[in-house]
């Protein structure tokens, strides 16, 4: 499951080697695990190992335990410290040890303490590999939404510019349209238009032979009955000078 995760290999935990100290996580915590697990399943995405905690038999070296100020290091916060003795303090084995000046053994109930206290630590180191993992995945998700989102606006930026350069397009086109319609002549017969008379012309004659004629007819018969209005209007006009002779 995803909250049995690295720092284990083959149910064992494995602590930083020394040339690994210090690493961070990407929440900036400094990590106290080096698993070849964790290592190989963020490099080829393998699934984690189902976890368990991890036998104690290491030998406890009291040399390098006595020389630690345990003061020093809690008032400095020395994480190098608690990195260099974590192997040794978490996975150690108390069975068997005695005391060094009267050699009777470890008081149960102190091994009881050490060893839950290993257990704790065991389990924590664990927890912490885990959410840093998940945290680096919410990090790389949210990376490749950042970046899709910006495809996105990239996308939708060139979509607007290309509307509006087709919305002016339109607008120009509408503008030629309305000039041609200004300027066509109608066909008085038919549903039709022309960009100017003689195309009209040419479509009277083919289409509209008997209706043109018919049209020049009247035409001269109103031109015919203008002029003899015009004629009669001159003679009354005459007429009315001589009679004032």
């Amino acid at each position: 499951t995803e909250a049995q995760s690295a720092p284990f290999h083959d149910g064992v935990y494995y602590p930083y080697s020394s040339d690994t100290q210090g690493t961070h996580s990407s929440a900036g915590i400094p990590s106290l695990l080096n698993s070849p697990l964790s290592q190989q399943s963020a490099a080829l995405g393998m699934a984690p190992a189902a976890f368990k905690f991890r036998p104690r038999r290491e030998s406890v070296d009291w040399r390098r335990i006595n020389a630690v100020d345990v003061d020093l290091v809690a008032s400095q916060l020395d994480v190098d410290a608690l990195q260099e003795h974590i192997g040794t303090v978490t996975f150690c084995s108390l069975d068997g040890e005695r005391c060094q000046r009267c050699q009777t053994p470890v008081d149960p109930a102190l091994v009881k303490l050490l060893r839950l206290a290993q257990l704790s630590v065991e389990w924590l180191l664990h927890c912490q590999e885990v959410l840093s993992a998940n945290l680096r995945g919410a990090e790389e998700r949210l990376a490749a939404a950042a970046g899709e989102r910006e495809q996105l606006l990239a996308l939708h930026r060139k979509q607007e510019e290309k509307v509006k350069a087709l919305m002016g397009e339109l607008k120009q086109r509408k503008k030629v349209i309305r000039t041609q319609q200004s300027l066509s002549a109608s066909c008085a017969h038919c549903d039709k238009s022309f960009l100017n008379s003689s195309f009209l012309q040419n479509h009277m004659q083919r289409r509209h032979p008997d209706d043109e004629k018919k049209s020049q007819i009247d035409s001269l018969k109103t031109e015919i009955s203008s002029l003899k209005d015009q004629i009669t209007q001159q003679q009354q006009d005459l007429q009315a000078k001589i009679a004032q002779v």
